[in-house]
């Protein structure tokens, strides 16, 4: 009976972190798809920015990681400068989201981008990242 009622709690606690998750990045993609519309983002409600979001940050969430510790790793290495490593990562990981994206895109019918929305917001992703490179080397 116990074992059960900590399979509950650790279940309860899984939820509320997933729900607190999704409201989050709900956030930050309506925010996201304001900027896009700017530059020719189109999309048929609300919830299929949401939806593009999610997808696309599952889709890019590997190649985002390589993107963030390959300059960490030559910059720890002395082969590059701090600068270096940044320019490095923005570019990578601008690359990384903007495949999520495209991929996404060209699979989901009821939104479109534009290839200028798309580098656009990826390197405003990116450009939060720079907080990362302050505590390396």
């Amino acid at each position: 009976m116990n074992k059960f009622k900590i399979d509950k709690e650790k279940f309860k606690t899984f939820i509320m972190c997933s729900t607190i998750f999704l409201v989050v990045l709900s956030i930050i993609a309506l925010i996201s798809g304001s900027i896009m519309k700017i530059f020719g983002f189109q999309y048929k409600s609300i919830g299929n920015i949401v939806l593009f979001f999610i997808i696309a940050t599952i889709m890019s969430f590997p190649l985002n990681l390589i993107a963030g510790a390959f300059p960490k790793a030559l910059l720890k290495l002395g082969k590059i400068n701090r600068q270096t490593a940044f320019i490095i990562y923005l570019i990578l990981d601008t690359i990384a989201t903007s495949f999520g994206l495209l991929v996404v895109d060209y699979y989901m019918p009821t939104v479109s981008a534009t290839n200028i929305s798309i580098i656009i917001i990826s390197l405003l992703f990116a450009f939060m990242g720079k907080d990362d490179f302050k505590n390396v080397y």
